[in-house]
């Protein structure tokens, strides 16, 4: 028989436990992120709190574990930038680390001036070989006083390395990690999983804008907690900070804060400069956000908050190959779409993603699905847990969504083949010394024909 998570939740209840949320003081270290930087080959991004204003990090490769030749980075922090809810005072740092080796396995932690350490945090570079994998959550919500959540979502990943392989170094959120963005204690609660070992991607959703959850007396405010603990490439449109973009391997992500639609012409127009930015640099395109392109509860076009007409044509003229998406808690794949229908060829369109949630908010569908656009749809509370989580597995030839339900199992998968060949990454440092060996080579030139011109005209 399939344990119901709600069930658990009310036992919980019973015993005493309150749903109140509780006030948290930040941890001498606190809410640390390894964002990923621009070239994922080359830098990440870290983000994190302290108690004190100075810190040092201190990385090196994996293999030099007791860090006898670490590199140190010093921060100087900034002082409650952007207050949470209850007032906790921290200091918000920021640092990026850069000329990192590819397809390298480095860790790094994060000392105080009064002597404090943290725990170690881990990361890997990407191999620019066209070979990797990355998992794809959301909708966790994680919160103290219900731990099942961040630990359905730990376990999952856990089950994803063991049965698919132990090459996903990097995790794309569509949001929702955590219950309310304002609530400190929330995003400490995250912080207790697997992201502590992963180059984490995520970017906002509803619940991270959220002070009080609307129905009980306030609305959405904005991503400013969200931006106060993450980092991620400080490439996008300047009205937003929470949208950016990066390359990891083959594949060129462009992540989009769609919570605020006040900005969707600036957000359309930088879309299209990245992607003329990087032309003829990546193998496949993946957009994610918050908001759904595509209805999980019914599989349409159109409804509350659903994306798919506000960025249809510029996904269809560009190619982009995965569009995903959360927020409705259902899990939904579309076919490879073109103007509302199936490509022809099966190939050259968007495939759309909607992914379930991880806890205990199963919703479930309504109607039928056009299966001429629909490839798959499951409502979370057909899921083992009523949780499921991604692994998407990336070659030159294409790329294998498979779907994992709350047990681990495999519940389906799907290959969508690739329709542009691979690119060879450019070694940008490598460029970069060629270009500066061969300009104080023409410099050298110069001078040396200078002087023997002037020795001559003596």
């Amino acid at each position: 028989m399939k344990l119901s998570i709600k069930k658990i939740i009310g036992l919980i209840c019973l015993l005493g436990a309150e749903s109140a949320l509780l006030f948290a003081n930040p941890n001498p270290v606190d809410l640390v992120y390894t964002n990923p930087g621009e070239d994922c080959s080359q830098s990440v991004r870290l983000s994190w709190h302290t108690t004190e204003e100075n810190s040092t990090v201190y990385y090196s490769k994996a293999s030099d574990a007791e860090f006898k030749h670490a590199k140190k980075i010093q921060s100087v922090g900034e002082k409650t930038p952007v207050e949470f809810h209850d007032g906790e005072h921290y200091y918000r740092h920021e640092v990026v680390i850069k000329r990192l080796k590819k397809d390298s396995a480095y860790h790094y932690k994060i000392v105080l001036d009064s002597g404090y350490e943290s725990k170690e945090y881990s990361f890997s570079t990407a191999d620019n070989d066209g070979e990797f994998g990355f998992l794809w959550t959301g909708d966790v919500h994680s919160h103290p006083d219900i731990p099942i959540r961040r630990e359905l979502s730990e376990k999952l990943a856990e089950a994803a390395e063991e049965k698919l392989g132990n090459d996903m170094d990097l995790v794309i959120s569509t949001g929702d990690e955590v219950c309310y963005g304002a609530y400190y204690d929330n995003w400490q609660e995250w912080q207790n999983g697997y992201i502590n070992r992963k180059v984490w991607a995520g970017i906002p959703g509803n619940h991270t804008y959220y002070d009080v959850f609307p129905k009980k007396g306030q609305d959405t405010v904005d991503n400013r907690w969200w931006c106060a603990t993450q980092n991620p490439p400080d490439n996008g449109p300047e009205v937003m900070r929470s949208n950016f973009w990066f390359k990891y391997d083959s594949i060129l992500f462009i992540g989009i804060d769609s919570i605020d639609t006040s900005y969707l012409n600036q957000q359309k127009e930088w879309f299209e400069q990245v992607l003329k930015k990087n032309e003829g640099t990546y193998q496949y395109i993946v957009v994610y956000q918050h908001y759904p392109y595509i209805s999980g509860f019914n599989g349409g076009f159109g409804g509350t908050n659903v994306a798919y007409y506000l960025w249809m044509n510029l996904f269809d003229t560009y190619g982009v190959d995965l569009a995903l998406s959360g927020d409705h808690h259902v899990y939904l794949q579309s076919n490879a779409l073109v103007n509302k229908k199936t490509a022809k060829d099966g190939v050259s369109g968007t495939t759309y993603f909607v992914c379930p949630q991880i806890g205990d908010r199963a919703r479930e569908m309504q109607g039928t699905i056009d299966p001429s656009i629909i490839k798959s749809r499951i409502t979370s509370s057909d899921l083992a847990y009523e949780s499921g989580l991604s692994y998407f597995k990336v070659t030159k030839e294409g790329l294998t969504h498979t779907l994992l339900d709350g047990n681990g199992d495999i519940v389906e998968s799907h290959f969508i083949p690739a329709k542009r060949p691979y690119v060879e990454a450019k070694n940008t440092l490598a460029v970069i010394f060629l270009i500066i060996a061969a300009t104080v080579i023409l410099i050298s030139a110069i001078v040396s024909i200078i002087i023997v011109c002037a020795k001559k005209n003596k």
